[in-house]
């Protein structure tokens, strides 16, 4: 019974050490909290706190119009936040209609963290695009860096193929998740929003690519205590059935 007892002990130890749940790694992944960017002298449009927003034009080269914070962009059915500015759920709308025909629109909204060779990495969120949006690709990517921010690899998923598929919501807005296991050297990950190549509809209409409230999370690892208690529970065991 005492050797029960004990074992069942190590067990409770290992369930209670801190470290092993899964936790959304990023910050802001509502992107309700919002700053103002100068995108030319004197004009200022908001943009997501704690993300990097990167955007070019084909030819003409970076720009920073491809992309906005907007309180109306998140309606559900998104999660309902309440983070902005008195109180407002913010998402991010991208603008496809920004780049044209010759000088197509690419913008890139991401965000890095540290971490983990071996561990694999979920980053999930909403997006939805009205029906006349037209782009190249639109992505959910993850990337892997080490430690001198190299890129090592990258996992996308393209969206494309369903963004626009009427669904009856708002935005026709669905739920994408993509998960990739880190590779050897991974010291940073990036969980990265892509719009590619993107023009305006000839046709006019509504063409708005919308985003909002991101996750990236990662499969547990055991920290050194944890192995340790892992390690002293094998231990007394083996010892206990030694003296039978």
């Amino acid at each position: 019974m005492k050797k029960s007892n004990f074992v069942g002990m190590a067990v409770v130890a290992v369930c209670a050490v801190p470290g092993l749940a899964s936790a959304n790694l990023l910050l802001n992944g509502n992107l309700d909290v919002t700053y103002q960017q100068e995108i030319v002298p004197n004009f200022f449009l908001p943009k997501p706190a704690d993300w990097v927003n990167d955007g070019f034009r084909s030819t003409t080269g970076a720009y920073e119009d491809e992309m906005s914070s907007e309180p109306w962009a998140g309606p559900a059915p998104t999660p309902v936040t309440t983070g902005g500015v008195a109180g407002d759920d913010w998402a991010v709308f991208l603008k496809p209609f920004s780049g044209t025909a010759t000088n197509q629109a690419t913008g890139h909204l991401h965000q890095t963290v540290a971490g983990t060779a071996g561990s694999n990495y979920t980053f999930s969120g909403w997006a939805g695009g009205e029906s006349n949006a037209l782009m190249q690709d639109a992505l959910f990517a993850i990337d892997f860096f080490d430690g001198s921010n190299n890129l090592i690899s990258s996992a996308e998923l393209s969206i494309l193929p369903t963004l626009v598929t009427a669904n009856g919501q708002a935005f026709n807005y669905k739920f994408y998740s993509l998960t990739s296991a880190a590779p050897v050297g991974t010291a940073n990950v990036r969980a990265r929003i892509s719009m590619i190549n993107a023009i305006p509809n000839p046709a006019g209409g509504g063409q708005a690519f919308v985003i909002d409230d991101f996750s990236l999370t990662a499969d547990a690892v055991p920290e050194p205590a944890t192995m340790t208690i892992f390690a002293l529970g094998a231990a007394i065991t083996l010892r206990r059935r030694s003296k039978k």
